[in-house]
């Protein structure tokens, strides 16, 4: 789908580039901030065991549930992975003097988001343990759209409008885990882990829209502001472990190698059932498994229900457009050269 969102994409621009004059180009950055929700967008891991396929998904808040801490909280953090600065290169074609089309090419560079979680695990972590989460998202989107003039041909102000589709075609959001441990296994003795992940998307569609004015410098060059709005929801795809490095006794080991596909990956699907790669209809892993029992496959990643992160967003962009009209290229390509004599 990726692909196949990039030849459209290249096909577009190559049109554009041979398309008779009147041409203009786009170049802008800006920062946004998720949109108002009433809903927990940003979500963090939560280990239960030495496993990391046996971790619970939790949104991401602050909070100490400690009986050692001397106030127990917990606090909501309405955090979302749209926030963060953008930078945008649009190329398009002016059909009438007040309506065009355009292809639009956006990058995100996120905000780094963090909460804290300190409780107590009477299994693994002890008491008092602590995990900080730092998580943040970038990545590239399509954008096929129109836009429209509202202004006489010629004028020094340009208030416009804009309406296209949001498609991702690639992109990630990482996860860190920071988690220290003072009875680590109820061995007394202090540990701590640090933790990454890397999650992908499949293919996803929403849509765009700003408002704005712009201000002609000269006949080819115009500055621009606008305000847009962004709704997008990303359907997750894959989740990968990329690092596990656990500290204990004064010693640190890289535990990645040690763990299963089943274990370092998660696959999200639509639709889970008996024969899925999940431990939730009654297979087994490996190593509990009793004769006759279903066992999960080990080499292939662990299957969960597909969920989708939230990046609707609203922002501002400034920028310059380059234009090319259609009268001044005319004149130039009629100029007839006359020959000096002397």
């Amino acid at each position: 789908m990726k692909k196949e969102l990039l030849s459209i994409a290249a096909i577009f621009s190559v049109a554009f580039l041979f398309a008779q004059p009147g041409l203009y180009f786009n170049i802008s950055g800006g920062y946004g901030w998720s949109a108002p929700q009433q809903n927990l967008q940003v979500l963090t891991f939560q280990p239960s065991g030495t496993d990391p396929a046996n971790s619970v998904i939790v949104p991401l808040i602050n909070q100490n549930i400690s009986d050692s801490a001397s106030l127990k909280f917990q606090a909501n953090k309405y955090q979302g992975y749209a926030t963060g600065g953008n930078i945008n290169a649009v190329v398009g074609y002016m059909i009438t003097n007040y309506i065009g089309v355009e292809m639009g090419f956006g990058g995100l560079i996120g905000k780094k988001l963090n909460g804290k979680s300190v409780y107590d695990d009477p299994t693994v972590l002890g008491n008092n343990a602590s995990i900080v989460t730092n998580t943040w998202s970038y990545g590239v989107t399509l954008s096929p759209g129109i836009r429209i003039h509202a202004c006489k041909p010629g004028a020094k102000v340009v208030p416009f409008g804009r309406f296209a589709l949001t498609l991702p075609v690639w992109g990630k959001t990482i996860h860190e885990l920071d988690i220290t441990s003072s009875n680590f296994l109820l061995t007394k003795m202090p540990a701590s882990a640090k933790i990454r992940t890397e999650t992908e998307s499949v293919a996803s569609i929403g849509f765009n829209g700003s408002i704005g004015v712009g201000y002609n410098i000269t006949k080819w060059l115009r500055v621009y502001g606008e305000v847009l709005g962004n709704y997008l929801f990303v359907r997750i795809g894959e989740n990968s472990l990329k690092r596990y490095d656990l500290t204990f006794n004064g010693e640190t080991s890289d535990m990645l190698p040690t763990f299963s596909k089943y274990s370092s990956t998660t696959e999200f699907v639509d639709k889970l059932d008996e024969n899925s790669n999940t431990t939730i209809y009654g297979k087994k892993r490996k190593l509990m498994a009793q004769p006759g029992d279903k066992v999960v496959d080990e080499d292939k990643p662990r299957q969960v229900l597909r969920s989708a992160a939230n990046f609707s967003a609203f922002g501002f962009n400034v920028g310059l457009t380059f234009t090319i009209n259609n009268t001044a290229w005319k004149k130039k390509k009629n100029k007839q050269f006359v020959p000096v004599h002397q």
